[in-house]
């Protein structure tokens, strides 16, 4: 952090950092906040620096929902495990530096720390390979291990609580005390013994480890996605699929699934088990190391994971962060690859699909085969076209999801893709639409219903009627699994009459856009 004036720094802030709303706070504890990184269940999620400090650190700033801290009792508790958590050992887990549980409303700080989900990493390119997934499990057991000799429990372990980093993963978020809505969102993540009620145990944290494993080794949960009412009885039944584990990993793996917490391997039996498994199938030698068995592991196997590049800017501290770009976002050039922050609470939200009854869209925009859309027709405020996709996804697997309403660009120049048939790609079709308004957020319901045309979750495929509406079905959870990576995609949506209980609309179904082919 460079001095430039008593009033002025400059920073790397992340790629992906949104410009702070008029409600949004401009300070927080001793804190001035310079942009907004995303929402989740728990609460906001801000990027901040402290005017009394040289160094260059930009921190992740939380402030929790009250609803959440309803009594004195769930107050001292967690101020209590916040304090443990900041003791507990940063190259394995990212603590809270500070806190104050009792401020209105209440916050915590933690060191800014840029890498990728490993839920988004798994989803984009697919299943670890062997070595870089015994070193995975490796430093896993290893943050784990740090966390339960401080006398804690995660307790809330998945996918995407885990930061994939050139230097090896990292845990983020534990269970907070108060969230009472974590049982349900994390389901399919959490041992039998936890939807019984139990309390987080170093146990149930083998659990969530096996869990994860399997899930990086295979790109699904050991038990399957869905509702809570639907995963839990799977999960009790004691019968995880470990289809496509590599074999030398099973046994272990089925070990820590044991429905029976006394019956699960600790943790040190953990790391020595996928070392042995490490040093028996590699033939070649490997030169010494300096360090544990984990990092010599971690040194040799984790290999190719970039982090995101942090952007420059001036901050000004005078109580409101401005930047010569407006509101505009600053994006990085790994659009795709959304930074995680570290934090305590959740940003993730399982995999979900229902049976339930699917909301249908509203009046559809009619799109003629030639070059130029029609205007798209909305009957009410509750549908809108949309552009997904433009502006990298702050939270993709817990939301809320931002968007830009557009409509279409009248004086737009022929697009090649009516030259030969074939149709637009994504940035083809996107600059066919200019934006009508401002960055905007929302939840999309996990069952909402979804119609693919192109580019949500159908590569290859063109599936559209006569007027361009795409007909491909999948649900909103595949759509929020999408938008963490994919390309951009120009979408009809219909919101739900009311909003959701943290004051954001609800998208309940959306139909992606397509001109029908010429050809």
């Amino acid at each position: 952090m460079s001095r430039r004036s008593q009033r002025t720094i400059s920073v790397l802030v992340p790629p992906n950092l949104i410009p702070l709303a008029p409600e949004d706070p401009r300070t927080i504890g001793p804190y001035t906040v310079i942009g907004r990184i995303g929402s989740g269940r728990t609460g906001t999620v801000y990027a901040a620096v402290n005017p009394a400090v040289t160094s260059d650190a930009v921190l992740a700033v939380k402030t929790l929902h009250p609803s959440h801290l309803t009594d004195e009792a769930t107050l001292v508790e967690l101020e209590g495990r916040l304090r443990a958590l900041a003791e507990v050992d940063g190259r394995c887990y990212v603590p809270p530096v500070a806190f104050d549980a009792r401020a209105t409303p209440p916050w915590l700080a933690m060191p800014y720390t840029s890498g990728v989900p490993l839920a988004q990493y798994v989803r984009k390119r697919g299943p670890l390979g062997e070595g870089r997934l015994v070193a995975l499990a490796a430093g896993l057991a290893e943050g784990l291990s740090a966390l339960h000799g401080a006398g804690l429990a995660h307790g809330d372990l998945k996918p995407s609580n885990i930061l994939l980093g050139s230097s090896g993963p990292r845990l983020l978020d534990c269970a907070l005390p108060g969230d009472a809505t974590m049982l349900r969102s994390s389901a399919a993540w959490l041992a039998p013994e936890r939807h019984l009620g139990d309390p987080p145990s170093p146990a149930a944290d083998v659990f969530g480890w096996g869990c994860v494993v399997v899930f990086a080794a295979t790109g699904r949960s050991p038990f399957g996605m869905g509702l809570p009412e639907e995963v839990v009885p799977r999960i009790a039944e004691g019968a995880p699929d470990l289809a496509g584990v590599p074999a030398v990993l099973e046994p272990l793996l089925r070990r820590t699934l044991e429905e029976d917490p006394r019956r699960r391997p600790s943790l040190r039996e953990i790391m020595g088990a996928t070392i042995a498994v490490w040093e028996a199938s590699t033939a070649a030698l490997h030169p010494e190391v300096p360090g544990t068995a984990v990092t010599q592991l971690l040194t040799h196997e984790w290999q190719g994971i970039l982090e995101p590049a942090g952007l420059p800017r001036v901050v000004h501290l005078d109580g409101a962060a401005r930047s010569g770009r407006g509101r505009g976002l600053l994006l990085g050039g790994a659009a795709a690859l959304v930074l995680a922050l570290a934090g305590v609470g959740t940003w993730a939200v399982v995999s979900a699909t229902s049976d339930a009854p699917q909301a249908a869209p509203s009046a559809r925009p009619s799109l003629p085969s030639s070059p130029t859309p029609a205007e798209p027709v909305s009957e009410g405020p509750d549908t809108a076209v949309v552009r997904f996709g433009a502006v990298p996804q702050p939270s993709p697997f817990e939301g809320p999801w931002v968007y830009t309403e557009v409509e279409p660009v009248e004086d737009a120049a022929p697009s090649p893709s009516t030259d030969d048939g074939r149709p637009p790609t994504p940035q083809e079709w996107s600059a066919r639409w200019r934006d009508v308004d401002e960055v905007a957020e929302a939840r999309i319901a996990p069952d909402a219903e979804v119609r693919c045309a192109r580019f949500c979750m159908i590569p290859g495929q063109v599936s559209v009627d006569d007027e361009g509406h795409g007909t491909y079905p999948v649900t909103g959870q595949d759509l929020i699994d999408y938008l963490g990576w994919g390309d951009v995609v120009i979408a009809e949506v219909t919101f739900a009459d009311e909003e959701g209980e943290d004051g954001l609309p609800e998208i309940v179904a959306v139909t992606e856009l397509l001109p029908p082919s010429s050809g």
